[in-house]
């Protein structure tokens, strides 16, 4: 049968089949899989705004008219009348019940609408006997509604005022970065392609929000992909100038999707540094060795190795719990006539969890939501220094020395263009816990000149107060995540203190120059200052810096020839030509512009409302610039000296 053509949408689209419609203004033709009129609107509000303003218009006319119809109703019948007479129980129990408009029914509403939308459960939940046997024994009173009552509020109520308040933020926000992913969910046979906008609020507070998990029914071709994204960031009001990067995985067609799109993208971090650990353990001769071991466990070959990109550490969790469980596998083979590990398969396996647990650690702490892009040379630069020193070893079977080899290659040709790209250096370079200690020192000028590319400015600067000086600092236990490797190892995290602890005579307590300083002075000071601790937020020590070079000012000049990468500091000069900034918060423009963070999240389905599954997939965040407080707080603080 086909479904009927109420709706004011069917002005604009033509029924081509159950599943398919086609638009009458361009003639492309889109799927209604779930007969749901859903991806029209869509498509409608997107490509073709004034026809949806009118579809609007209509779909109210509809809805007002159907109202009035029923307030007046019609005239019932004898036998209508009679169907509508309450039993004494009926009457009994309806004037104990609560009206619908009752203020104690409306709030039960609300909180069982925000259960269904924050819980994850479907509609249908209303109707169950036992969560309708919970409401009439806790709630006599209550009229529990149906579940299409709580679909229209859910979907339509709720939504639209959390939409609001999600809109007020997003606002605040003068760019932002996009993580985006698409992924099928095997249990509905249904594909989604999922957008998540970050960015940091005017108290320097990171935000994530995932702004759409939408179906997608369609070919995943960049083409298509790239129209997605046109027509969510529209949804949302989003303009081009303000999206700064979007962050996807190395698959071709999200690549071309960029492409397309002409947006500035990035690859997902974690994900190639644990293809780097997958090509390792894929290895012929380690498989060999591996599988091996695992025949003498009477295991079967293939069952530890999963052919998920972040599952690799599975394989390393597998062989750990072997090490700790090892005496007891050894009695449990001699009493079962399984053949034992030998002690050089032992010492395999024992060689590779130490080779793998910087990995596993270093995949923790970019998983980490505090976790900032500019870790990332850091810790490539530390995993590299690991696996030198395992590779000096001179006690190494050939099979560990051949999964050394593969790993370092493979992060040596999947991170070799790292320091090419200005969006990690300069966020490192702007991170003070690490500054230049892992550049060159080509690196560090070529850093430097970018930045002052970006200022185009030679000013003054007025010194703020001296910074407290770094300590002796360990990482404590309480605030940093334990290594799952041997506590007679160096954590990665540990070893990534002592490296930069190892040229702290190089730098000075604090900065001590002339008032008459100009960027290209400062960069250098800044470079020669103590780093903070690992422990410590780097937003933390730049909002403090900001605050106390405030009596300071410097005139920030729009360039003319300034290339896109600098448009957050022409938006804020050319929207506020009055306005002057001291040094400093130049430098902390562009941390907040640099640092970003590679952490994220995947969901399941719908929109706003869900929560994290599995693995947290790789994404990074860009910390957007503030000026406009600030700027507020400098005047104040200059009309009271």
């Amino acid at each position: 049968m086909p479904p009927p053509m109420k709706s004011a949408i069917w002005k604009y689209f033509t029924l081509v089949n159950n599943d398919t419609a086609q638009c009458s203004i361009c003639k492309k033709d889109y799927s209604r899989k779930g007969r749901t009129n859903t991806s029209l609107k869509n498509h409608l509000k997107c490509k073709h705004p004034e026809e949806y303003t009118c579809f609007l218009n209509c779909e109210i006319e509809n809805q007002e008219a159907s109202t009035k119809s029923l307030k007046e109703g019609k005239i019932p019948t004898p036998i209508e009348e009679a169907k509508k007479q309450l039993s004494l129980e009926e009457a009994l129990r309806a004037d104990k019940q609560y009206d619908k408009n009752n203020p104690k029914s409306v709030m039960i509403d609300k909180l069982i609408g925000e259960m269904i939308a924050v819980q994850d459960l479907p509609f249908h939940f209303v109707e169950g006997i036992g969560f309708r046997r919970l409401m009439s024994a806790i709630m006599p009173k209550y009229n529990l509604r149906g579940r299409n009552f709580f679909t229209n509020y859910v979907c339509n109520d709720l939504y639209e005022k959390v939409a609001a308040e999600v809109k007020k933020i997003i606002k605040e926000f003068k760019h932002m970065t996009f993580t985006t992913d698409i992924w099928t969910d095997p249990s509905a046979n249904v594909s989604l392609l999922s957008l998540t906008c970050h960015g940091i609020n005017e108290n320097f507070e990171r935000k994530s929000i995932i702004l759409k998990c939408e179906t997608f029914e369609d070919r995943h071709t960049g083409d298509i992909i790239a129209e997605k994204y046109e027509c969510m960031l529209t949804e949302w009001g989003i303009a081009r100038d303000q999206v700064h990067c979007i962050i996807r995985d190395e698959g071709s067609n999200m690549k071309r999707a960029m492409a397309i799109s002409q947006f500035r993208d990035i690859d997902c971090t974690a994900h190639k540094l644990q293809l780097c650990v997958k090509n390792g353990l894929k290895s012929h001769q380690t498989q060999k060795e591996l599988n091996a071991i695992q025949e003498r466990l009477n295991q079967p070959k293939l069952s530890v190795f999963q052919d998920c990109i972040t599952r690799w550490n599975s394989s390393y969790y597998m062989m750990e719990r072997f090490l700790k469980i090892g005496d007891s596998l050894t009695i449990y083979s001699n009493s079962h006539d399984i053949p034992v590990i030998l002690p050089e398969e032992w010492k395999i396996m024992q060689n590779c969890v130490d080779l793998l647990a910087p990995f596993e650690e270093s995949t923790r702490e970019l998983s980490n939501s505090n976790a900032l892009i500019s870790s990332v040379i850091p810790l490539i630069q530390v995993l590299t220094r690991k696996l030198d020193e395992q590779l000096n070893k001179t006690d190494n079977s050939e099979v560990v020395t051949h999964l050394i080899t593969v790993l370092k290659t493979n992060i040596i040709s999947k991170f070799s263009d790292i320091n090419d790209n200005f969006l990690y250096t300069i966020s490192t370079f702007l991170d003070p816990r690490y500054k230049t200690k892992f550049f060159s020192e080509i690196l560090k000028e070529n850093v430097e000149t970018e930045i002052l590319r970006l200022c185009n400015a030679c000013e003054t600067y007025s010194p703020p107060p001296p910074k407290r000086s770094r300590t002796a600092a360990s990482i404590e236990g309480g605030e940093e995540q334990p290594s799952t490797s041997s506590a007679c190892k160096l954590s990665l995290q540990n070893e990534l203190e002592v490296m930069l602890c190892s040229s702290d005579e190089e730098e000075s307590s604090s900065i001590d120059v002339s008032s008459d300083m100009n960027v290209k002075i400062l960069l250098k000071q800044y470079s020669k200052e103590k780093r903070i601790t690992l422990s410590e937020n780097p937003l933390d020590w730049w909002r403090t810096r900001a605050s106390a070079s405030a009596s300071a000012d410097i005139d920030l000049k729009k360039s003319a020839s300034a290339s896109a990468s600098a448009d957050i500091v022409k938006t804020c000069i050319s929207n506020n030509p009055g306005w002057k900034l001291t040094t400093f918060d130049t430098l902390s423009m562009f941390y907040e512009r640099f640092i970003v963070r590679p952490y994220g999240l995947k969901v399941r389905r719908g929109v706003l409302f869900r929560r994290r599954i599995g693995y947290e997939y790789i994404t990074v965040l860009v910390h957007v610039v503030f000026i406009g407080k600030l700027i507020r707080k400098y005047k104040a603080a200059r009309e009271t000296i």
